[in-house]
């Protein structure tokens, strides 16, 4: 007997009031959840994901946002006309959500232990003593080593993975009824990220329903059932996921999968997809991916089509033939943009690392590394959340000062005290674009004052440099008179992407650039760094979780863990034959998936 919905909503509608008219946000969404029941939500940035999962707890900001229509119903109740009292008892106990970026979340003045436990106080009548005992077990639950000493930490002194893992803790502790959780698994390397999904699904036990937010294909099929598929505010395909997954009906599904690093080989250029998610503030009225679709018909632009049989196409009764194959399709073919295999092994050494280290308070953050890193060629740095990844880019930036060790930038020692060009020859892609924007600059300002402060180009020249520098990043030169909080993710990390590069620099340092992003925009942020390698010879060290971006995008791979590299090679030996078993842990807990040769769901 299937059970009631713990959670419905019926066609909601979301809007959001601008200076430049009324944004359609969410438009027409309906789901269901059932007790005990996983549902995955994917889709591109921008698409109405979050705004829906906000709605369910009544965030949303009004003004500017506003629900227009429709129903949200949890356990029973609208929670649209729920009192406020009743609606904060709500949040937390039987709601608990995970956003996207826990350092928004954390208070920056406040000990972990005490944000921990206040969640449990405002629920439950406890002492706080025993509120501290419950939150240090759901930190070790969550794979925090030392739970003790985390405890009394700020923030700040955390990674971004186990800032991550705190604000998980945080939401299981209270055992809810729902939890809605906004790309948990962001900031978590592949073994962290199975072991938090896996307490997840156990933690939540056989009647606590899951909603999941993610663009991570591979956390979709190994966790969630059923799965929804948004475009431009509306659900266009949703079912079962291993149908949805195998054999996608619509061609925007079709377009992810296809858009996923392991759809390709490596120094192929990824199939991108062409063109733009339409304004929501203007809407066609036709279907809403016409303009982008590679199978287009003339009724799908001049009419919009009904959700039928959990697809919402003309064409979506039958997967259709790939255009590659009818030749039919000239911007969907893929052409080869750089092979791995190409780069000479002569090449010139352009940065050497010798037995560098850095020791924080209480913790050795990176011990004893050393590596090379030739012109043109990019390094990824894989390993857990801590184990010094992000700390070596940082002083490889200058933003640190190593303990012990030397850094060389073409044969000359990279200093505490550096000259212009040698901050100039090396820029940093940092994890989070929006906490490295300058909020109360223009874009246009922000990715051309290090150019002007440098003497690369004149102020007079900032305003024609800044459109062109958007525009070859894949953003609209108009983008310059904007503010950061005006982009979504993935449009703020090709945003400082362009700062980066507008330093003309000799190495990109590349901190988690495509975690945040969906499949589609990490595969035109991924050509885009091919194509600079191509053009320029750029270097790259490049760190990041997903072993699918790896396996695509790096010539050397260095695999971290507690501070050190337990072993480098070449991409291709070491993803074939790993000799390290951490390295041998790493592959199996983030299994490359390719939709057209999917293992069976775990």
């Amino acid at each position: 007997m299937s059970l009631s919905p713990i959670l419905s909503i019926r066609d909601l509608r979301i809007v959001f009031d601008t200076p430049a008219g009324t944004l359609r946000a969410v438009d027409g969404v309906s789901l269901d959840v059932a007790p005990g029941e996983t549902l995955g939500i994917v889709g591109e940035s921008g698409c109405g994901k979050s705004v829906t999962a906000m709605s369910v707890l009544r965030l949303i900001p009004n003004p500017p946002g506003r629900i227009v229509s429709g129903t949200i119903t949890f356990d029973g109740k609208d929670i649209r006309t729920l009192p406020p009292d009743e609606l904060r008892r709500l949040r937390g106990s039987a709601v608990g959500m995970v956003f996207q970026d826990p350092m928004t979340s954390l208070s920056p003045l406040r000990k972990i232990g005490d944000q921990l436990a206040e969640a449990v106080l405002l629920h439950r009548r406890v002492p706080r003593r025993e509120a501290l005992a419950l939150a240090e077990h759901w930190l070790a639950r969550c794979e925090i080593r030392d739970p003790a000493r985390v405890l009394g930490e700020y923030p700040f002194r955390l990674s971004g993975g186990q800032q991550q893992r705190v604000m998980i803790a945080s939401v299981l502790m209270n055992e809810p009824k729902l939890v809605i959780a906004d790309e948990p698994t962001t900031a978590l390397d592949a073994t962290i990220q199975a072991q938090i999904l896996d307490l997840m699904r156990r933690a939540k036990g056989d009647t606590t329903a899951l909603v999941l937010i993610t663009h991570n294909m591979g956390v979709v099929w190994r966790c969630c059932p059923s799965v929804a598929v948004m475009y431009a505010g509306e659900i266009v395909e949703q079912g079962a996921t291993a149908e949805v997954l195998r054999v996608p009906k619509h061609p925007f599904t079709r377009a992810l999968l296809d858009a996923l690093p392991s759809a390709r080989a490596p120094g192929e250029r990824l199939a991108a997809i062409p063109g733009s998610v339409p304004s929501p503030l203007n809407y066609p009225p036709s279907c809403r991916f016409a303009e982008r679709c590679a199978y287009a018909r003339d009724i799908c632009k001049t009419t919009p089509p009904p959700l039928e049989n959990g697809v919402r196409c003309w064409g979506g009764a039958v997967s259709p033939k790939p255009p590659e194959e009818n030749g039919d399709c000239p911007d969907r073919k893929i052409t080869p943009i750089l092979s791995v295999a190409t780069r000479s092994e002569n090449a010139p050494c352009l940065l050497r690392v010798s037995n560098l280290r850095k020791r924080f308070k209480r913790v050795l953050a990176v011990d004893d590394v050393s590596f090379e890193l030739r012109a043109g060629e990019t390094l990824a740095i894989v390993g857990e959340s801590g184990c010094g990844k992000t700390t070596i880019a940082r002083m490889l930036a200058g933003l640190e000062t190593p303990s012990a060790g030397a850094m060389f930038l073409d044969g000359c020692e990279l200093t505490e005290r550096r000259d212009t060009a040698q901050r100039r020859a090396i820029q940093m892609v940092f994890q989070d674009p929006f906490s490295s924007l300058n909020p109360r600059l223009r874009i246009g300002r922000a990715i051309t004052e290090g150019a002007v402060a440098h003497g690369i180009i004149s102020r007079d020249e900032r305003d024609a440099t800044a459109r062109a520098l958007l525009e070859s990043v894949g953003l609209p030169a108009e983008a310059a008179d904007r503010y950061p909080h005006e982009f979504s993710g993935g449009q703020r990390q090709r945003i400082a992407i362009a700062r980066a590069i507008a330093m003309k620099p000799k190495i990109l340092l590349c901190d988690e650039p495509v975690s945040a992003l969906d499949v589609s925009v990490q595969a035109q942020v991924l050509n885009l760094l091919a194509d600079l390698k191509r053009d320029t010879g750029i270097a790259s060290v490049f760190i990041t979780h997903d072993l699918g971006v790896v396996r695509y995008v790096a010539d050397r791979v260095a695999v971290m863990r507690e501070g050190r590299i337990v072993e480098t090679g070449a991409t291709a030996e070491i993803f074939a034959n790993p000799q390290n078993e951490h390295t041998r842990t790493l592959l199996a807990a983030d299994p490359i998936i390719k939709y057209d040769k999917l293992p069976d769901p775990q």
